[in-house]
């Protein structure tokens, strides 16, 4: 499976959500590509998604800002 984004990229939905970290890529159970992501929910639980590469877009440290 070929995706754009590599392990470490910084992405989010192109729909919004939080910022997620790459954490792989691979074909899900029924064969279609996914990149697998990590982040951090509003209660501080790590969760673990994979998506289509072409529902997320990537985001760069600099657009993030100053952290809080």
């Amino acid at each position: 499976m070929t995706s754009s984004f590599k392990c470490g990229d910084r992405v989010a939905l192109k729909n919004g959500g939080p910022v997620m970290a790459v954490t792989g890529a691979s074909d899900d159970l029924n064969g279609q590509p996914k990149v697998w992501c990590s982040w951090f929910d509003d209660d501080h639980q790590h969760q673990t998604a994979g998506y289509a590469a072409e529902d997320l877009v990537a985001i760069e440290l600099a657009d993030l800002g100053p952290p809080p």
